[in-house]
């Protein structure tokens, strides 16, 4: 699945690279990442599009135009789908 959360390590194997090098990225915002209890997490679907060069993108709505904050993909708001409500 494309979602499926990774380690450094395993982002590390899945690009072929030093796992410090995963963890360069992920410090300077260019592979998107969290920190989790400590510990650097990102995604197949992060390190795809890294590799592709298409940044990762989400445009997320305030309360105060669907309820409760939400997050799509920018491609989805061009193309007129609006935010989740």
């Amino acid at each position: 699945m494309e979602w499926d959360i990774l380690t450094v390590e395993e982002a590390a194997r899945t690009l072929q690279v030093e796992p410090a090098i995963i963890v360069q990225l992920l410090e300077s915002s260019e592979l998107p990442g969290r920190l989790v209890a400590g510990t650097w997490r990102t995604t197949r679907r992060a390190l795809t599009s890294f590799v592709d060069g298409v940044p990762l993108q989400a445009v997320c709505c305030t309360p105060m135009s669907c309820g409760p904050m939400c997050c799509t993909p920018a491609e989805q708001m061009a193309g007129g789908r609006g935010c989740c409500c």
